[in-house]
């Protein structure tokens, strides 16, 4: 009999991996999969594996069919094959286990063993290559270990599912629970282990809260990462993703360090090879640095700890080859770090990284405070402090993808950030910044390369005449410039704007900016309001196919109403998602017409991409291009750099050169080469990981589902937008589609305590605002769908 486990969360490691026979494997392979082959036994620790020799060769020859611990969570599970499907879809060139997916398109299925278990089986691709302890391990080889970890960590950062916060035995963070086997330690190692639990405990599990976190590998490592042996440098393949978790960024990196280095010669040079090649993908925090050790300390303790405790609880026979001699090497690898500080080694790791280090270190400890003594600090400082989202403020504390982090430790999903476009703290925005602030930051006083470069790469997606740039520090800079523009140009002194419309904060944008205007009390003679193309509560609905011509009409009221004060028209200011006016796009036909009938007048045409633009709405990478016209000028903020501050104005050459004859325009810091580094790789991440065609497809799924529990829940009176800025209108009922403000609050409210995030907007702001960063992914929808279809229950 098996002993019971000291510790629940080391449930799984105590039960016996499946009886499944040979001719059992073989069975399912081809009933489920179709693969008929020579089938071998690989065993497995925890699953059973087998080898088939697909004899249709429809999956290079061979596959690999593993059979899951019976312990091992169907979420658990489901998580490995989402996070597969996620490389596989979105970063091929990562070279994981490819997942033979079944017909509707799951990753695994649930089987009946003959001895009546019920386990879950997965099939993948056969990856080629050899494991590490049969190559020469070379220092040229250690770095690209380092690297490619990195990569994988930079594919996985858009990546999460709520398995991934499940208990694990092997997650570093939880050392501290398992100081019950201590008593399986053999008596020379125990003082050690003990010692290291302790400090970890007392001084390093404090500090974890604080470090980058994410979904990680976890054990990336001798018998999980293969070599091509006709490329011994580069890693060919990885897989066993079983081990995965939310955790620090860093402890995946320590892993591998700790782990590779232990039984070899020379062990702390072998970690700096490797972590130098992490550090050149992503380059390292200081707390990282410096926590490094520490955790590479705690892994090996861990792994001692486990395996000391499974010698003396395991009585089945299972494949544990690979951990012969272990407990051995981890010991004198513990040794070793600790025959140095951690200091000298945080050193030695920035050395090897090419940090120029210093030896004189300071450090500062943050004062925890309550949330009431946090606000009255903040309103006693800020002049708009009570401005804040939901019934109650978060206080967040950290952020990387789509997750927000508060001092309490919860998670909230962002859906509704579209500042950090391409997800919160994305590692290779927050490298460019830091690179580029190490090396220089000016102003456009000054010719350095980044400003040109980047106002190339933008104006490429531009179309043909749009190609003079002007930089700006925000939104409401860029259309204040943009104002100044059209009135030097045209000579006249009119606005046009949307009602409802929001454009900035500037004293000369507030006036193009109606939504600001409190009560309706504020008026200006020389701007002019035209009512929005609402194809849900206006007179020409959805199905008038020329209401886009229909609507443009308002546009020739307004322009009389504004010569008639006094004014001739100098420019049409329109956000080419409407957001303010509750999230509409142009009917077709709308925004060409409208263009045409403005220029007529003598005007030009604003577009405000501040919010719409840099692929967000899916459909192109400009709202603008969506709707099928071109402007005069174009103006861009917010998600422009990532959440660093930058604005920018483009316009045509003849239109710059008018202005540029009668003033002179700079701004400090805009364009300054830090902004330009860090939104120049805003669009290099945009490119790289597909992001516009992730919010075509992810976005246009989401709205058909919420769209399906209108059935259900009649306050749903519309759903509308494009790609990930989705508007969902809130009405007391379908008859007389009266606006339902309460009921988008408390719906917003609801959805908080549930961990999702959104906002409301619209003139009656009963709209509810779905807009997250551009790395929103499937399984972000699935968790957002169910709070809202749970939120939504409790309204009826």
């Amino acid at each position: 009999m098996i002993k019971p486990a000291v510790n629940p969360m080391l449930e799984q490691l105590t039960t016996p991996p499946p009886e499944i026979s040979l001719d059992e494997a073989a069975g399912f392979a081809w009933k489920i999969y179709g693969i008929r082959g020579e089938t071998t036994s690989l065993g497995g620790e925890r699953d059973r594996n087998f080898l088939i020799k697909d004899e249709a060769h429809h999956h290079s020859g061979k596959v690999l069919l593993k059979v899951s611990n019976p312990a091992e969570p169907q979420q658990s599970v489901a998580m490995q094959c989402a996070a597969l499907q996620h490389l596989r879809d979105h970063f091929a060139e990562v070279p994981v286990q490819r997942l033979i997916t079944l017909e509707d398109g799951s990753g695994w299925t649930a089987i009946e063993s003959v001895k009546g278990e019920t386990l879950l089986l997965r099939a993948f691709e056969y990856l080629p290559g050899v494991t590490l302890e049969h190559t020469g391990m070379d220092p040229r080889l250690m770095k690209n270990i380092g690297k490619t970890l990195a990569r994988l960590n930079l594919a996985l950062r858009s990546f999460f599912h709520p398995a991934a916060r499940l208990p694990l035995a092997w997650n570093t963070q939880a050392l501290d629970q398992l100081s019950g086997l201590l008593r399986y330690v053999e008596k020379d190692s125990s003082p050690l282990l003990e010692n290291v639990l302790q400090h970890f405990t007392a001084e390093v599990k404090p500090q974890l809260p604080h470090c980058r976190a994410q979904v990680i590998h976890n054990d990336f490592s001798f018998h999980n990462v293969l070599v091509d042996p006709a490329a011994p440098f580069e890693i060919s393949g990885i897989y066993d993703f079983g081990d995965m978790t939310y955790a620090p960024l860093v402890q995946d990196l320590a892993i591998t360090a700790s782990e590779m280095a232990a039984g070899c010669n020379d062990p702390l040079s072998r970690c700096a090879e490797i972590i130098a090649g992490f550090h050149s993908v992503t380059p390292l925090e200081e707390i990282e640095f410096r926590l490094l050790p520490e955790l590479m300390r705690a892994r090996l303790a861990m792994s001692c700890l486990i395996e000391s405790w499974t010698a003396s609880e395991h009585q089945w026979e299972d494949d544990r080859s690979h951990t012969a001699g272990w407990r051995q090497k981890a010991m004198a690898m513990l040794e070793a770090l600790g025959s140095e500080g951690s200091d000298s080694l945080s050193l030695l790791f920035k050395s090897a990284c090419g940090i120029s280090v210093k030896t004189a270190t300071a450090s500062a400890s943050a004062a925890v405070q309550s949330m009431e003594s946090a606000w009255q600090r903040r309103k006693r400082f800020l002049g708009n402090a009570d401005y804040y989202s939901y019934s109650g403020p978060i206080n967040v504390v950290s952020a990387e993808g789509v997750w927000l982090h508060d001092a309490a430790g919860t998670s909230y999903l962002d859906a509704y950030n579209n500042v950090p476009h391409v997800g919160h703290c994305h590692p290779q925005v927050v490298a460019a910044v830091a690179a580029q602030t190490a090396r220089l930051n000016t102003n456009t006083r000054y010719h350095y390369e980044e400003l040109p470069a980047y106002a190339e790469k933008l104006t490429a997606t531009l179309p043909h005449g749009l190609e003079v740039c002007y930089f700006v520090s925000s939104g409401s800079e860029a259309n204040d410039l943009a104002w100044r523009l059209a009135k030097v140009w045209t000579g006249n002194s009119g606005g046009l704007v949307l009602n409802h419309a929001y454009h900035g904060v500037t004293d000369a944008v507030f006036d193009l900016s109606p939504a600001e205007w409190q009560g309706g009390e504020y008026h200006c003679r020389h701007v002019v309001e035209i009512d929005p193309p609402d194809d849900f509560r206006g007179p020409w609905k959805r199905h008038v196919t020329d209401r886009g011509q229909h609507y443009a009409g308002y546009c020739d009221t307004a322009i009389a109403q504004l010569i008639s004060n006094g004014f001739q028209p100098a420019a049409f200011f329109m956000d080419m998602i409407m957001s303010s006016n509750g999230i509409l796009t142009p009917p077709p036909g709308y925004l060409q017409a409208v263009f045409a009938k403005v220029r007529d007048a003598g005007g030009l045409c604003v577009a405000d991409e501040v919010q719409s633009g840099f692929g967000r709405l899916g459909k192109a990478m400009w709202g603008f291009e969506a709707a099928g016209a071109i402007p005069d000028i174009v103006t861009f903020g917010k998600p422009i750099a990532g959440g660093y501050p930058m604005g920018m104005v483009v316009t045509r050459r003849e239109i710059a050169e008018k202005f540029e004859q009668s003033c002179e325009f700079f701004s400090t810091t805009g364009g300054n080469p830090v902004a330009c580094a860090a939104a120049t790789a805003v669009l290099d991440v945009m490119q790289s990981e597909k992001l516009m065609d992730n919010a075509e497809r992810v976005g246009a799924q989401l709205m058909e589902e919420i769209k399906a529990l209108s059935g259900q829940y009649p306050c749903i009176g519309d759903v509308r937008g494009s790609g990930f800025f989705i508007g969902v209108e809130m009405v007391s009922d379908a008859g007389s589609m009266a606006p339902a403000p309460a009921v988008a609050e408390r719906i917003v409210n609801g959805l908080k305590q549930r961990g999702v995030l959104i906002g409301t907007d619209g003139v009656d702001a009963n709209v509810l605002k779905i807009r997250p960063p551009m790395v929103f992914n499937e399984t972000h929808r699935a968790i957002l769908l169910d709070a809202l279809a749970a939120t939504l229950s409790e309204q009826t």
